[in-house]
């Protein structure tokens, strides 16, 4: 798994710039996206892809453990949807 002090180092030495400055910039667009898509904003990164918001429905599900029903609320997830121009090898 690569974290974001790998993602750091290579963008920091790919663009001249401290890898301090290069993590400031990857958590503040991280930050941006996360507060956008929960103002119900849909954020698009050409070529990238769009994040956005979904509500899974309530639901009943079972504790594998003792076998009782409980209840699992909706909530808010974030979503990200794959612009056709990414590749997955």
């Amino acid at each position: 798994m690569v974290g974001i002090n790998e993602i750091a180092r290579d963008v920091a030495k790919e663009a001249g710039v401290s890898v301090k400055s290069a993590e400031t910039v990857i958590r503040k667009t991280f930050k941006k996206i996360v507060d956008e898509v929960n103002a119900k904003q849909k954020v698009r990164i050409a070529g990238f892809g769009i994040f956005s918001r979904k509500q899974t429905k309530a639901r009943n599900a079972k504790n594998p453990r003792t076998k009782q029903i409980i209840k699992v609320p909706a909530k808010n997830k974030l979503h990200f949807s794959a612009s056709s121009k990414v590749k997955y090898k």
